[in-house]
Parts: structure tokens; C-alpha cells; sequence
């Protein structure tokens, strides 16, 4: 039987990773349910965020929280200009766009090799030491990047339900055509998505870098799980990507405390495919 430390220990870690899972896979499946784009530089963007970040400390001294702010907006920009600078002239052409961000993709993780190396960094954390919960201790920064991702992932939420621009993007995301025939600006908001799903890639992997520690190879590993995520999900489906990063979560955190981290990934993984060979649309997709 579970002893309740390691409950505790099992829910908190589990949640963190889980937030850090979904800010990515989110901002993953929101740009191609709004723009019908499959942008395979996401996990770059992921990787971008923490090492812009600590070129921010590092370059001009600023402090971790304000670095995190920066880093994540900076993110969004690149996102939303390689939108409006490639993907928009491309974009009626799905394989080329799927050529055009992978390429992206390995050019941030060979741009991160040249410049930084291939060793791992530690984003240094907004808040150091450990918290009590009942007798039990807690890293600050697991506790801090939970509240941290659930509270954008809870802001999305509004931002997409109650504001107008919100609205218009569920709009265009349902039919562009119609979006367009009403006199929406379909290509702004366009960008707009690709902001917001770049600057969640972007917060990701600070928060990710802080808690853990990146590398320039989580390039491709954060795209390859973010994609599974979102193919678990339902493919569009956000609230299907925040439902099924927090279901691959816990399942690496549990894994990783009864049998070592390095089963975690193929576990994980393994009930993915699993999941799709009983559900090929996935948890919230429509079926065909």
C-alpha cells in the first residue's frame, strides 16, 4: 500500500509534469485546429524558451522571473513571424509546411548545439528551496511551475471562451470560410494563434528547464510526445490535449517511482499506442 508521502509526492510531481505536458501539447494542437497547421518546430520553440532565457540571465544579468517573462513572449514572436514569414505563404501546401518546420526544428537544435553545447543546463529556478506539505518536502519550483502551468492553461481557457478574439479564433477553427464570409480578418487571427501557441511552447520549456534540466536533443523528444499527446487527445481537441498529458503524467511519475525514470518514456508511449489501436481518434476526436 502506498505510504502518504509517496502519495503526496506521487500527486505533486505527477501534476507538474503533467501542466508542463500540457502547456506544450496544447499550444500544439491549438495551431493546427485554428490554422489546420502541423508545425513541427514546436518542440524546437519548447527548447527555444529555456535557453533564450538563460542567455537573458546570462547576458545581462537579469533575475529568473523576469528572464521567464521575456524568454516566453520572445517565443511567441519567433512563432508568430516564421507564421507570417514562411508558413503563410505555404500553408494550402501541407507537406511542405511539415518539411518547412521539421528543417526549422533541427536548425534550433543545431543552433543550441553550436552555441551552447550538448550538455544539459538548469534554468536557474524562480524560487529555490522546499515547501511543507504536512511532514512532507517538496522542491518550491514544483510547487511553483504546477500553479504556474495550470493557471495559463486556465487562462487560455478564458481567453478563448470569453474574450472576443477568443471567439473569432473558435470561429475560424471551425469554418474558415464562413470566418471569412463575415468579415473576420482570418490571417490576424492566425497569428494571433501563433503567438499564443508558440508563447505556451515557450513558458513550457522554462518551466520544464527549471524543474528538470534541457537539452539541445529535447528538440525532437518534446515534438514527438507532444504530437503522441495530441493524437491521444484527438487531434484539434485542446481540452483532449490538457486530458491526455495529464493521463501520460501520471503514468511516467508513477513509473518512474516503482521502477526508475528510464522505463517512463517507453511506458508511456506504449499505453499511447494502446490507447489508439482501441480509439484511433482519440479520447475527444471525431471519429470518421
Amino acid at each position: 500500500m502506498i505510504s502518504f508521502e509517496n502519495l503526496v509526492v506521487l500527486l505533486v510531481y505527477g501534476a507538474t509534469l503533467s501542466g508542463v505536458w500540457a502547456l506544450i501539447s496544447s499550444g500544439f494542437t491549438l495551431i493546427f485546429g485554428v490554422c489546420r497547421l502541423l508545425n513541427l518546430a514546436h518542440g524546437g520553440l519548447f527548447i527555444a524558451g529555456a535557453y533564450i532565457g538563460l542567455s537573458l540571465i546570462k547576458g545581462f544579468g537579469l533575475d529568473p522571473l523576469t528572464s521567464t517573462v521575456l524568454s516566453m513572449i520572445a517565443v511567441g514572436f519567433i512563432g508568430s513571424g516564421v507564421y507570417t514569414g514562411l508558413l503563410m505563404k505555404v500553408k494550402e501546401h501541407e507537406v511542405t509546411v511539415v518539411i518547412i518546420t521539421l528543417a526549422l526544428a533541427l536548425i534550433i537544435e543545431q543552433v543550441i548545439l553550436l552555441m551552447f553545447g550538448e550538455h544539459g543546463i538548469i534554468f536557474p529556478p524562480i524560487l529555490a528551496g522546499v515547501v511543507y506539505l504536512g511532514d512532507v518536502p517538496l522542491p518550491a519550483m514544483r510547487i511553483f511551475g504546477m500553479a504556474i502551468a495550470l493557471a495559463a492553461l486556465f487562462l487560455l481557457g478564458l481567453f478563448v471562451t470569453r474574450t472576443r478574439i477568443g471567439r473569432e479564433i473558435t470561429a475560424a477553427s471551425q469554418d474558415v470560410e464562413a470566418a471569412t464570409f463575415i468579415g473576420l480578418d482570418v490571417n490576424r487571427l492566425f497569428i494571433v494563434t501563433m503567438f499564443i501557441s508558440s508563447l505556451l511552447a515557450g513558458l513550457g520549456g522554462v518551466l520544464y528547464s527549471q524543474i528538470y534540466a534541457a537539452n539541445p536533443f529535447l528538440v525532437l523528444k518534446a515534438l514527438i510526445f507532444a504530437f503522441a499527446i495530441v493524437i491521444l487527445g484527438g487531434l484539434g481537441s485542446v481540452k483532449g490535449s490538457i486530458v491526455a498529458s495529464f493521463i501520460v503524467g501520471y503514468i511516467m511519475t508513477v513509473v518512474i517511482m516503482f521502477l526508475g525514470a528510464r522505463w517512463s518514456e517507453l511506458f508511456a508511449l506504449l499505453i499511447i499506442i494502446a490507447a489508439l489501436i482501441i480509439r484511433p481518434s482519440g479520447l475527444f476526436g471525431v471519429r470518421e
